[in-house]
């Protein structure tokens, strides 16, 4: 069984660390600022490539944006 990822609130963290907007990263990440809302708030399940590309405009590793477990 696969296990949701819920990146939200480390997603957050970050993003705000970095003192930018959800719509600014969305523009750096080259996504849709509604995406970045939906996943800071868990209601989607983000792709690994969104991951990516989110982590990418923070300048930070992909895994610092999983949950700690």
């Amino acid at each position: 069984m696969l296990e949701v990822v819920k990146i939200g609130t480390q997603l957050r963290a970050a993003r705000e660390r970095a003192l930018l907007t959800q719509e600014e990263l969305a523009a750096r990440a080259e996504v849709q600022p509604l995406t970045i809302s939906r996943i800071e708030t868990n209601k989607v399940e983000p792709r690994y490539s969104t991951i990516r590309k989110v982590a990418k405009a923070l300048s930070v590793d992909p895994s610092e944006l999983l949950p700690k477990e």
